[in-house]
């Protein structure tokens, strides 16, 4: 049964939860509140009730002690059994509990009720199927009396109310019902507006947005949001087929090289010299392909597994040194000078959280690119200390300024600046860096240099002082 609830829940549209949640909010807000009222009035009531009791009592005790100022034990006189109908009657003791007057001989009460009246001086209490009210009385003549006068509370005026009670929580229940329902149906309009738009965009045209009013209210936001999670789609589609026409183009480039070369080759027999330059430029082609592929891969498992990898206490500066003897063995013609003016003499000052390969994969990047780009294959890399509690490492170089609006463009995988397009490369190096930068939870930016060329790339990770 109770699976069955929640399967009806699950199903159950919005509109209509909404609608009965309200009604259940208003029901039990408009029960209390009657239920609240029907009890004071009927508080009331039966004080009333209570007080003309004790006005009957008294009012028959005074014409009594008028008539007989000194009531004696009950007598057969006293008895009047036809004064008062059998529900009602008014009975009369002494502080001795003898019984002096009373309209019907058949209500006997206790002594344990008459002990209760004397020493409170007034006790309400049920006698049978009646309502009864006893209270001490002192007549003028100094005599101390026990009154009880018994009789059936009903009251016309309560039950009409509690009649109009019930139909008002009908009526408003079933207008809580109807308002409910119509305003979440036009609450719930937008989304079902924005679900409307949803169902006609298609994979193919991913340019459609939809419509964000101005109200500046949680729809309006979540179509906001929306749009913003459409915006990332279409550039992660974009990147992929910029990603597939730029990984067959930088492939099928060598490969044609090297087949090309091959053919021509194997046309006919050629000199030792001509094989040997022939397999050089073999060699050339495929060191580039294996220098693509290893980018791909690694931006590849960054992306994908960027939750696991490892990461630990490691020296910056020893990182550098790597990073610049694996550049300089990529050419001769590099030349790499590296400042060391500036490191503290306090060597845990050097120590950032860091996955080691990857973060000498990123230097490596930064400065072959710098060296590449520079007219004369030098770069310059210092090192400083920033407020003891960040490490920023700043490679420049002397190539043409990074124009600003390409400055977050060359770290999209495969982008060439017009600038560069003339010397080779496969535009996934600053990609990767800008990737490894994420993940270590570092800053990377791009600013000129003070020359009238040249651009500095800095990277600032902090200080680990664990």
């Amino acid at each position: 049964m109770a699976l069955d609830i929640y399967s009806i829940q699950n199903n159950m549209q919005i509109r209509t939860r909404l609608t009965l949640w309200f009604i259940g909010i208003t029901a039990l807000l408009l029960l209390s509140s009657l239920v609240f009222i029907y009890i004071n009035f009927s508080n009331h009531i039966k004080a009333e009730f209570y007080e003309s009791l004790e006005s009957k009592a008294v009012m028959t005790v005074v014409m009594l002690v008028k008539n007989n100022p000194e009531l004696e034990t009950e007598k057969e006189e006293n008895q009047q059994n036809d004064v008062l109908p059998s529900k009602e009657n008014i009975i009369v003791f002494n502080t001795k509990f003898e019984k002096l007057f009373s309209f019907n001989k058949e209500d006997q009460i206790s002594e344990s009720v008459l002990r209760t009246i004397l020493a409170k001086g007034e006790h309400r209490f049920n006698l049978g199927m009646y309502d009864a009210v006893g209270i001490k009385y002192t007549t003028n003549f100094g005599k101390e009396l026990i009154i009880i006068s018994k009789g059936v509370f009903l009251s016309q005026e309560l039950v009409r109310l509690g009649n109009i009670l019930m139909i008002t929580f009908f009526l408003f229940l079933t207008l809580t019902a109807v308002g409910g329902y119509y305003f979440a149906g036009k609450a719930l309009q937008p989304i079902t507006k924005t679900m409307n738009e949803i169902d006609i965009m298609l994979p193919s045209d991913l340019t459609q947005r939809l419509n964000v009013d101005n109200n500046k209210d949680e729809l309006s936001r979540l179509s906001f949001t929306f749009n913003k999670l459409l915006d990332r789609i279409e550039d992660a589609f974009k990147i992929q087929k910029g990603f597939l026409s730029n990984v067959s183009h930088e492939l099928r480039n060598p490969l044609a090289s090297i087949i090309s070369s091959i053919q021509v080759n194997l046309s006919k027999d050629r000199s030792t010299e001509d094989y040997k330059t022939c397999l050089h430029n073999i060699l050339h082609e495929a060191a580039d392909l294996e220098h693509t592929s290893t980018h791909l891969m690694e931006l590849a498992r960054i992306s994908a597994n960027s939750d696991k990898i490892l990461f630990d206490k490691t020296r910056i500066d020893e990182l550098i040194w790597q990073a610049i003897t694996t550049v300089k063995k990529s050419s001769n013609q590099y030349v790499i000078r590296f400042d060391s003016n500036n490191l503290p003499e306090d060597p845990e000052k050097l120590n950032i959280l860091a996955n080691d390969a990857l973060v000498k994969t990123a230097l490596v990047n930064l400065l072959e690119n710098a060296c590449k780009f520079s007219p004369d294959h030098h770069a310059q890399i210092n090192l400083n200390i920033t407020n003891n509690q960040f490490i920023a490492i700043e490679i420049i170089d002397s190539a043409s300024r990074i124009l600003n609006e390409e400055k977050e463009l060359i770290f999209k995988p495969f982008y060439r600046s017009n600038a560069t397009n003339k010397i080779k490369g496969s535009g996934i190096g600053l990609s990767l860096v800008a990737s490894i930068v994420n993940i270590h939870k570092a800053k990377l930016t791009i600013s000129d240099s003070e020359g009238k060329v040249g651009n500095v790339f800095t990277i600032t990770f902090p200080i680990n002082k664990m």
